[in-house]
């Protein structure tokens, strides 16, 4: 091959490399908008949520994924996703947001407990205590350490095994007053709520202000919800 051929070839191995490229790019932004993606703070509002963006987008593919506020904001932000669930209101005027439920948190207490004659127990009540506590929970997780960065925690990956363990010990664990009202209790035990205030939290759906009218309907639906039951009445 002479010089002439070389650059030929040149050129033609960076066109093809060039339309290699813009095809993905063009797979990518197809994928992209026939996708919608959430990310979620907890799983009970990311289930319902899911449910109701099924029924008002048909056709969508839906992606998820739970993770902490801080990282839920940036992502938004960046836009990595369409919607977020933060359990803080964003304060950011290119964030909109809509309330779409609440959740408080309970705590699982074998009747023999000490526990089982209080009306409620603080965080700091578990410094010291073993507690069974499942991992996929999103913030929750991180709060119950921080609350109670004493407490001799009992971690859990798979649910079915955390169900098996807290039905079958005398450990103590938590739930959710949501969890409870769709019928996931023990028998074996007494419900005390958790009386901090970070144990009770409200739920806020939010987008940037710009994409408001593409979930229009969606947000229609949540504010009708809260204001009729007080709170997002979530299918679990």
């Amino acid at each position: 091959m002479n010089d002439n051929g070389k650059l030929a070839a040149e050129f033609a191995q960076q066109i093809c490399f060039q339309v290699q490229t813009s095809m993905e790019k063009i797979r990518a932004f197809d994928r992209k908008s026939r996708t919608i993606s959430i990310g979620c703070c907890a799983p009970v509002p990311l289930n319902d949520i899911i449910l109701l963006l099924t029924q008002k987008f048909s056709g969508m593919t839906i992606a998820s994924e739970l993770n902490n506020d801080e990282y839920l904001l940036n992502g938004l932000r960046n836009d990595f996703f369409d919607l977020v669930v933060l359990h803080q209101k964003p304060l950011d005027d290119e964030m909109f947001s809509v309330q779409c439920g609440r959740e408080k948190l309970f705590l699982a207490v074998p009747f023999h407990h000490k526990f089982a004659s209080r009306g409620g127990i603080h965080f700091e009540d578990l410094n010291g205590e073993r507690v069974l506590l499942y991992s996929k929970i999103g913030f929750w997780y991180n709060l119950c350490f921080e609350e109670a960065p004493n407490a001799k925690f009992i971690i859990q990956n798979e649910r079915e095994a955390f169900k098996e363990l807290a039905e079958a010990s005398a450990l103590l664990s938590f739930t959710t007053d949501v969890l409870m009202a769709n019928g996931y209790s023990q028998k074996n035990c007494i419900y005390k709520p958790v009386l901090d205030r970070k144990a009770d939290v409200i739920y806020y759906c939010v987008c940037k202000t710009k994409k408001t009218a593409r979930f229009k309907n969606l947000f229609d639906e949540l504010r009708t919800r809260v204001a009729t039951h007080g709170r997002t009445r979530y299918c679990l």
